[in-house]
């Protein structure tokens, strides 16, 4: 999910690749940034670059 966002992708586009609805997307995306500390998308971001996360690479990039 986390390599999702870090391409640049939708919650809706990140949650019907995993086979998620929106919603629940919603919720994970809202626990992964409380588990990092980030308050926005591109706090986590740069927290998650630099812990080595990267975009998530899928046919058709």
């Amino acid at each position: 999910m986390l390599e999702g966002l870090l391409a640049g992708r939708t919650n809706k586009t990140i949650a019907r690749t995993l086979g998620l609805s929106s919603r629940t997307m919603e919720i994970h995306r809202a626990r992964v940034m409380e588990a990092l500390g980030a308050q926005t998308l591109p706090q986590a971001v740069l927290i998650a670059t630099a812990a080595g996360v990267h975009p998530a690479i899928q046919d058709g990039d």
